[in-house]
Order: C-alpha cells, then sequence, then structure tokens
C-alpha cells in the first residue's frame, strides 16, 4: 500500500531552494560539473523529486 499524502514526511527545503541550489552548482561548475559535482547534482534532483511528489495534491 502506497503512503497517503498525510503520511508522507514533508520535504525538508521547498522546491524553489532546492532549484536556487541546481542553479547555483552549474553557475559556479560553468556548465561542467565535476564527478563530485556529479554526484551532488544526482542528489539534488532526488531531493527535488520528492519534494515535487510531496507537492501534489490528488483528486478528490
Amino acid at each position: 500500500m502506497s503512503p497517503t499524502p498525510d503520511d508522507r514526511p514533508a520535504p525538508e527545503r521547498t522546491l524553489a531552494e532546492i532549484n536556487a541550489d541546481i542553479r547555483c552548482l552549474f553557475a559556479r561548475a560553468e556548465g561542467r560539473l565535476s564527478d563530485a559535482e556529479r554526484i551532488r547534482h544526482a542528489a539534488l534532483l532526488q531531493e527535488w523529486a520528492a519534494a515535487m511528489r510531496a507537492s501534489v495534491v490528488p483528486a478528490a
């Protein structure tokens, strides 16, 4: 059984905060990510996806 919206933990950061981190990562790297930055980017994308899922309101 999948969790209901009330069972899901609230994301710690907003989508805007996560998106800002992603943008800053690319700005600092001038569009070319190192291996460590790629790992950070992947983690940020996972965090962003989780925050997106948490923000979805199910249809009535």
